[in-house]
Formats: structure tokens, sequence, C-alpha cells
């Protein structure tokens, strides 16, 4: 017999049915989508308008970003996917660096395959 046959409670329960699930990004199938807005906005802005309200547009943007990728990590974490101290990497990395989130879209993806696969429910 397992340790964990002899817990019992709410906490036990809740971490038994959570490793059944399916482990997903909360908001990870957004950022492909806002990303291609935001390139799309930032190259307008820069060609018709020029690079002060571009810039203002990247920042912007680069603000949604790590939000987006915060949330995400947290919903992430909630599921049981460790996530370590690259956690405040990937958040801070979005703020300036302008390949972070595509990045962070593919890495989240192998994580939460790798993690399903763990998990035995990979269809």
């Amino acid at each position: 017999m397992s340790t964990d046959e002899y817990r019992r409670g709410k906490k036990v329960e809740r971490e038994r049915q959570q490793k059944r699930r399916r482990a997903s990004g909360r908001y990870r199938g957004v950022l492909p989508v806002i990303y291609a807005i935001g390139f799309v906005l930032f190259t307008v802005v820069s060609l018709f308008i020029g690079p002060e309200p571009a810039f203002a547009v990247y920042l912007v943007t680069h603000l949604f970003y790590a939000g987006l990728i915060r949330g995400d990590i947290n919903s992430l974490r909630q599921q049981g996917i460790d996530w370590g101290f690259s956690r405040h990497l990937w958040f801070g990395a979005a703020f300036a660096l302008p390949f972070v989130a595509p990045a962070y879209y593919l890495y989240s993806g192998r994580v939460i395959r790798r993690e399903n696969e763990s998990r035995e429910l990979v269809e």
C-alpha cells in the first residue's frame, strides 16, 4: 500500500482528481492571436505614424503578454505543474524581449504534453 491510501480529507481527494485531469493552459490558446494583433499594430503604427507611438504600442503589448504568461503559469501551477524559478524568468522576459510570447507558447506546449503523458492522459 502506498502512503496516499492512508491519507484522508478534501485536499487529498483534490490531489487525486487533479492527477486524473488533463492539464491545459488557460490563456495559452489566446497568446498567438494577441501576438499577431500586436505585431500588426506595431508594424502599422511604426510605418504610418512614427517611432514614438510604435514604442508605446510595444510597451503596452508586452505588458499584456507578461500578464497573459503570468496568468497561464499560475493556472498551470494550480493544476499541479511545477515551474520552479523559471516562471519568474518567463514573466520578466516578456516585458522586454520581442519573441518571448511565441517561445513561451512552444515551451508550455511541451511542458503540458509531458505532464499529460506522465498522467497517462494523451489520446
